[in-house]
Order: structure tokens, then sequence, then C-alpha cells
């Protein structure tokens, strides 16, 4: 496990580094959340490896903590080549929000480029499987409760910004 910086709920870094399962109250890492959408409009969602400890075997977007000294847009491009083998052009990358959570503050970003599957190559100890779906069918498994319901206010984020914004 890495260290991460500590940020107030302001975002203002603190100056101090901890592992993330050191944090105390009033102290935040910064996550990524990053949804991956093919041209056609589908996004790419990740089952979560059955050796996770939390929410193993549900669906997510891909994504991860920020380590201590890089920044959240380097976070995306390391975490898509790590968990999924995918090469993140930056001109297909877009910052759409941010929100505060117990300890962490989350920032979530949309990747729109090809996504081909077979040149997947899956973080065996993180990721189980990937599909490509539509809203529709990830709203579908949302109200089965196979998705990590933690991404809730993420998704909803990403899927008002494409409908808006569609860029």
């Amino acid at each position: 496990m890495e260290k991460v910086d500590i940020y107030n709920r302001f975002r203002e870094k603190t100056g101090k580094t901890k592992y993330r399962n050191e944090l105390e109250v009033g102290e935040y890492r910064i996550s990524t959340h990053i949804w991956l959408f093919n041209y056609d409009g589908k996004l790419l969602v990740q089952k979560r490896s059955l050796k996770e400890d939390k929410f193993p075997g549900f669906w997510a977007q891909t994504g991860g903590g920020v380590k201590a000294g890089m920044t959240s847009m380097e976070t995306v491009f390391e975490e898509c080549k790590e968990e999924l083998n995918v090469e993140v052009d930056e001109q297909n990358l877009f910052y759409v929000a941010s929100y505060t959570r117990e300890k962490d503050i989350v920032d979530v970003w949309v990747v729109k480029q090809r996504i081909d599957l077979t040149k997947i190559t899956l973080q065996a100890d993180e990721v189980e499987e990937v599909r490509l779906v539509t809203f529709d069918e990830f709203d579908s498994m949302i109200e089965q409760g196979i998705v990590v319901p933690s991404i809730n206010p993420s998704y909803s984020l990403v899927k008002n910004y494409l409908l808006v914004y569609n860029n």
C-alpha cells in the first residue's frame, strides 16, 4: 500500500503523507473515478476481483487513489495502463467534477476514445472482467445491486455531463 498526500476539506495540502487507512477525521486523500467511453457511447465497466477487500465481484468504473507526489491526471494515465493496459490519449481526457466523501475527495474523469477489448490486459488481482455497456444496461446493473453503490454520485455526474455536453 502506497502513501498518499493528505488534504483538508478545502483540498489544501497539509504537507503530511500517510497510508490511506491511517487517515483521521478531517483528513482527506484524492481518489479518481475514470469513466472510459467508446466512440459509440458505450462505457467500459470492470468487475472487481474476488480478492478485493471491498465489494469483491461488483462492477465499477476504473480508478484508484492518487499516490503521494502525484496528480489526479497522472493517476488517470497510470490506473488505466495498470488495470487495463489502456493508453489514454490526453486529448481524449476530460475532467468532470469533484465531490467529497468521508475520507476522500473524488475527482471524476471521462475518457472518450476507441476501446479495443481484444487489446485489454486485466490486472488479475484487481479486475476480474470488463464489458462495454450502454447507460441503460448500466442502470439495469445498478438496479440488480451488482454495482459498487458508492460510485452512484460519480456515475450521475458523468451521465449528466455527457448528456449535456457530449463532446
